[in-house]
């Protein structure tokens, strides 16, 4: 019997009624401190699972600096009313701290600008590394505004992952996520008339999971994944790490790294999960100018990062045909006019000028260009880690 942790990331932040406080870190819908957030509906969701061997880690990441105690004190308030029903354990900043004096003292000094809980790549890496140290042989990453419905999840969830299917390794495994009515498709009508990449980015995401799912089988090898409902395995741990420099669509960026080490991931069609945003996340009824240059910096990253990744004997050149429809279809030369096409209208709407369009666009592009050989570098980095924290006692009592 392989032993599962779940991971659930927390993101919190100032209380609602708190204006004009700087925000450190940007995540999509952080829970006000005020608040009870979703956390405890996830965690109560686990009850029903039928496995024998899994237990939980949450991990709490806050905005900012300031108020990282309270957030801390706050979920463990949370976890604690669920010791009795789940083995749960909690990871933030106070182990954050002590998690990295460790790494120093092992030599591992040049890691450690990453190893943090300052954005989803990091985050997402320590939900790697804690359950790694902690002898798992799984990680399934759940988000903290879902539900687990299915009490088989997790034996789906083992059920193919480290087996070979149609002549290939079961390197990670995905799930869809389904809303309230148990869709999963995002149904937004008129977007395929779009000429802009960026104006039909939901239409290619439904596009793509139209071709997983006329695709023959359960199990289909997939050009995406989802990071509030993935599987990974230690195996896999050992090898591929998430991308520190990449801004957002850290789940899709690490099957991109994998297919570079010549890993695949598929998608399971019956490991579902339900997402279920909270009420207070508002964000997707508007156009968001920040998270609109946030995809415009990842897509020409990743534009490039799959550019120079042929400057590297020991990896695999990515074929961009399978990575189509989406996000295949960004890493394309038409990439840079869309974005800039985009941008200038997003601007235009909160009357700043075109000007400044034209210079992020060359700044995501400078910044592709020095930040992506910076990747090849950490990946050396995050195996030379991984082969230390394997039997580290001192790091299994620090995490505990």
């Amino acid at each position: 019997m392989q032993k599962i942790t779940i991971v659930v990331p927390t993101y919190w932040t100032w209380p609602i009624d708190v204006k004009g406080k700087e925000e450190n870190s940007i995540f999509d819908h952080p829970t006000p401190l005020n608040l009870e957030g979703t956390l405890a509906r996830t965690l109560e969701s686990f009850k029903k699972i039928n496995y024998p061997d899994f237990d939980v880690l949450v991990i709490t990441a806050s905005t900012n600096i300031e108020i990282v105690d309270k957030v801390e004190e706050k979920v463990q308030g949370i976890i604690d009313n669920f010791k009795d029903d789940l083995t749960i354990n909690h990871f933030s900043y106070s182990k954050l701290k002590l998690l990295r004096e460790r790494l120093l003292e092992l030599g591992h000094h040049k890691i450690l600008e990453e190893i943090n809980l300052e954005n989803y790549n990091n985050i997402r890496n320590l939900q790697l590394i804690i359950p790694y140290i902690n002898n798992s042989d799984l990680v399934v990453g759940i988000d903290d505004d879902e539900i687990i419905t299915d009490s088989d999840y997790l034996y789906k969830a083992v059920e193919y992952i480290g087996k070979d299917y149609q002549g290939e390794l079961v390197a990670g495994v995905a799930g869809y996520y389904l809303d309230k009515e148990g869709n999963h498709r995002l149904k937004v009508e008129g977007q395929e008339r779009f000429k802009n990449l960026f104006d039909k980015k939901i239409y290619l995401m439904d596009a793509t999971y139209n071709m997983l799912d006329n695709r023959e089988g359960r199990l289909v090898k997939s050009p995406i994944v989802f990071g509030g409902n993935m599987v990974i395995p230690r195996s896999t741990i050992e090898k591929v790490s998430f991308d520190p420099y990449n801004t957002r669509g850290e789940d899709i960026d690490y099957l991109i790294n994998a297919k570079m080490e010549g890993l695949h991931f598929f998608l399971d069609k019956e490991l579902n999960i339900v997402h279920l945003p909270p009420e207070y996340d508002n964000a997707h009824n508007s156009i968001n100018l920040s998270k609109l240059k946030q995809d415009i910096l990842r897509f020409v990253y990743e534009k490039e990062k799959i550019e120079q990744v042929e400057k590297y004997d020991d990896l695999n050149n990515i074929d961009i045909e399978e990575l189509m429809p989406y996000p295949g279809s960004f890493f394309a030369d038409e990439v840079f006019a869309d974005a800039e096409d985009k941008l200038k209208r997003a601007l235009s709407d909160e009357n700043n000028p075109e000007k400044e369009a034209q210079e992020f666009i060359v700044y995501a592009q400078e910044r592709a260009k020095k930040l992506a050989p910076k990747y090849f570098e950490f990946r050396l980095l995050w195996k030379d880690m991984i082969k230390d924290i394997k039997d580290d006692q001192k790091l299994r009592d620090i995490i505990s």
